[in-house]
């Protein structure tokens, strides 16, 4: 109670209005799962004796044409993290549903709360999503594939892994094989 209090009033003093507080809430969260995560992977390729990260540093006052293929940026790489955790979030949403509708009155519960987390990660990533689409769709086919393609590797793996269901409790367990290792 203490925190939100705090924050509250923090508001309040500093002028900043919530929808200002909101955006640099979806920035930081595109940034931490797009740019952040390229940053950290190019790091540890730089602790790699054999592999070589470094940039070209170029002046303002530079020709154009010596050094034009430097400002062209790709920005596909950094397009796959965000549009593979929206999918990931929805095929979430759309599953939680599926298997609640199938699992009955005790399944409802549960469902609650992880559709709320799955929603709140797609309202972060909602501008993202916007400004992807908006563009004519005109979204590099590459980046779709490839986002479908880790969707569903994760989305395999946790169902794989099902950290939701107890390893004790036999009646939950289907007694079909169903798992890869079967």
């Amino acid at each position: 109670m203490s925190i939100i209090t705090t924050s509250i009033l923090e508001l309040r003093w500093s002028g900043v209005t919530i929808k200002a507080i909101w955006r640099n809430e979806q920035f930081w969260v595109i940034r931490g799962v797009s740019a952040h995560l390229f940053a950290v992977f190019q790091g540890f390729l730089k602790m790699l004796p054999s592999i070589d990260t470094n940039f070209t540093v170029t002046a303002k006052a530079a020709d154009d044409t010596e050094f034009g293929e430097l400002y062209i940026i790709k920005w596909t790489t950094l397009l796959i993290p965000p549009t593979t955790l929206i999918i990931v979030n929805m095929v979430g949403v759309v599953t939680g549903f599926s298997d609640a509708l199938n699992g009955g009155y005790e399944s409802w519960g549960p469902l609650f709360g992880k559709v709320f987390f799955a929603f709140w990660v797609i309202f972060h990533l909602y501008s993202f999503f916007k400004g992807l689409m908006g563009r004519q769709n005109r979204t590099p086919t590459i980046v779709i594939l490839w986002s479908v393609l880790l969707a569903s590797i994760f989305s395999l793996v946790w169902v794989k892994i099902n950290p939701f269901i107890s390893k004790t409790d036999s009646s939950t367990i289907s007694r079909t094989c169903i798992s890869i290792d079967c």
